[in-house]
């Protein structure tokens, strides 16, 4: 797809009251909305991106929950894929493990339309469970797949640095 070589950047989102999903609750204790933002390629809105965390303190070995509620539509394999290029700019350079989540995301991500979200969640393992329009998909149960994954948004290292700030709260 043509966006995946624009320029991308992010701004804060007007906080609102955003409701913990049940989902969100069940697996992130005490959960509440840490920060939010918006991911924006020029003039095209992409997505909204919540961050929960356990009392709005986002620890990265405790769970959490990343939800991003698409403002455009977007194909599944061009989200797996791009999220694999993110992986690897932030030094994940293995292939075949790169390979491997790859086909994994494909099973996560389906096709998105305007107004569909898609929440990954963390448990206490560090696997991660990705909902669907609140509707459990896939779990994958590898906790570097989890720490590289969200490595996009929440790691030091991020293309979206104030995207980073405004999800952290900072």
């Amino acid at each position: 797809m043509m966006y995946l070589s624009l320029s991308l950047f992010s701004h804060s989102v007007q906080a609102s009251t955003i409701m913990v999903p049940n989902y969100v609750k069940d697996k992130v204790p005490n959960a509440t909305v840490q920060g939010q933002s918006r991911l924006t390629m020029y003039f095209f809105k992409v997505y909204d991106a919540t961050l929960f965390s356990p009392m709005g303190q986002y620890q990265e070995e405790q769970p959490f929950a990343l939800s991003l509620a698409y403002l455009r539509d977007l194909d599944g394999k061009d989200i797996a894929e791009r999220s694999i290029d993110e992986m690897r700019d932030l030094g994940y350079r293995d292939t075949t493990m790169l390979a491997q989540w790859l086909v994994e995301m494909e099973t996560a991500f389906p096709d998105i339309k305007e107004g569909d979200v898609l929440t990954g969640v963390v448990d206490k393992q560090q696997h991660t469970t990705f909902y669907f329009n609140g509707q459990q998909r896939h779990t994958i149960s590898d906790p570097l797949f989890t720490k590289a994954f969200f490595a996009i948004w929440l790691a030091e290292g991020t293309s979206q640095p104030r995207m980073r700030k405004a999800l952290l709260g900072e």
